[in-house]
């Protein structure tokens, strides 16, 4: 009888363990995941910079689901686990299992402490609030663009509060196509301004000393103003207060500021984090559980020296190795392996035909060269899913 194995999530680390289990035939797999697609969060600068379109940062998760066997995708809303009937409540449905697969990712953190917040920043790291952001961004600067005939250059300003990979991407891609923008339009002024509020006195904070001092360089070039060592206090309508009272007035506002785990964590019994991520063991099987096994930004993983890893899709689709290998040796009755995720490199968005990329802490480049690298290994992922996925079409054609 075939062992039934549940992924709660269907981002990276998701979609990577569901490739892994489809190859054994003594396994079936049913991905969860609210939304019916599956979302490129790596390419979410380039979506809010007008530089990618829907197509280009979206997989179908039915068709590519579909396409490998003994899977299948179901889309609903996970609202409950019980570990110790073993069942996956979601919607009017429940889904039984013999391993349990935590892959639901994370979301931006909104602090309840920093007034305003909420009601006027954007997050952008989900689909749905990145697309809202271009929309509302790209009919700002078509306004912006009308009031050029009245030869009146009104100021236009973004702040992106929180100077991690997220918020050096963003900000490097939006000061990026501005610039473009600008030229493309002939506005004879220059008063679109991106400013980047960073909490330290440094931009990728924990990344390697090459990816921060290459950010920098590359942001001061672009000429985003980058405010060091403050936080966001309070948000008004249209200015960001800092804690040491700079006052930094903005037409649209972004907060970058950390991440924080998937709701459902806070109704599981498990231990977590102050994110609310997963505690889990080396193995990444969920403590005190050996059926139960959390990976990608849904976890609480660490290094070899216990540091907490960043969330990048690497690290998400690395956990997701181990926690197969983790599920076939259980399965097996053999024991379980204990191994750090270690990350093989970090890629840096740095606007249009600029990336800076660290490999094997070793292999450095950046500028053209760097945006080649990070653009095949974006393309081949996307390319190879698609690719599935479109065998499922011509496998079941629409009428």
């Amino acid at each position: 009888m075939k062992k039934r194995v549940v992924i709660v999530g269907g981002g990276y680390a998701g979609i990577r363990a569901m490739q892994h289990l489809s190859t054994l035939p003594y396994i079936s797999v049913t991905v969860i995941d609210k939304n019916p697609f599956h979302y490129l969060q790596t390419e979410a600068y380039a979506l809010i910079a007008q530089r990618a379109t829907l197509v280009d940062v979206t997989v179908d998760l039915p068709a590519l689901c579909k396409s490998y066997p003994r899977s299948t995708f179901v889309k609903a809303e996970v609202t409950g686990i019980d570990f110790a009937a073993k069942k996956v409540e979601a919607g009017q449905e429940d889904f039984y299992y013999d391993y349990l697969i935590f892959a639901m990712g994370s979301r931006t953190f909104f602090p309840d402490t920093i007034a305003g917040l909420h009601a006027y920043a954007h997050g952008v790291k989900s689909l749905k609030n990145a697309f809202r952001f271009r929309q509302q961004f790209e009919q700002q600067l078509f306004e912006r663009m009308n009031s050029e005939a009245d030869e009146q250059c009104r100021d236009f300003s973004v702040v992106i509060a929180g100077a991690g990979l997220s918020g050096v991407e963003i900000a490097a891609e939006m000061a990026d196509y501005t610039r473009w923008f600008m030229h493309k339009n002939r506005m004879i002024c220059e008063s679109i301004t991106i400013c980047l509020v960073a909490s330290r006195d440094e931009v990728l904070t924990g990344m390697h000393p090459y990816l921060k001092a290459k950010a920098k360089a590359r942001l001061q070039a672009l000429g985003v103003t980058i405010v060091f060592g403050s936080r966001v206090a309070s948000v008004e309508p249209d200015t960001a207060v800092l804690e040491d009272g700079r006052r930094l007035g903005f037409d649209f506002m972004i907060y970058a500021g950390g991440i924080m785990a998937s709701p459902l964590t806070k109704t599981l019994e498990v231990s977590r984090n102050k994110k609310g991520q997963i505690a889990v063991e080396r193995t990444l099987a969920v403590k005190g559980k050996d059926d139960a096994f959390a990976i990608g930004d849904a976890a609480d993983m660490r290094d070899a020296a216990g540091h907490p890893l960043p969330a990048t899709a690497n690290g998400a689709e690395k956990s997701a190795a181990l926690a197969v290998l983790n599920i076939v040796r259980s399965i097996r009755n053999e024991p379980m392996i204990e191994r750090p995720i270690r990350l093989e490199g970090y890629m840096v968005a740095l606007g249009r035909f600029n990336a800076a990329v660290v490999l094997f802490e070793r292999i450095k480049f950046s500028g053209v060269a760097g945006f080649i690298m990070k653009r095949l290994i974006t393309d081949r992922y996307k390319y190879l899913l698609d690719r599935h996925a479109y065998k499922t079409f011509r496998r079941f054609p629409k009428v």
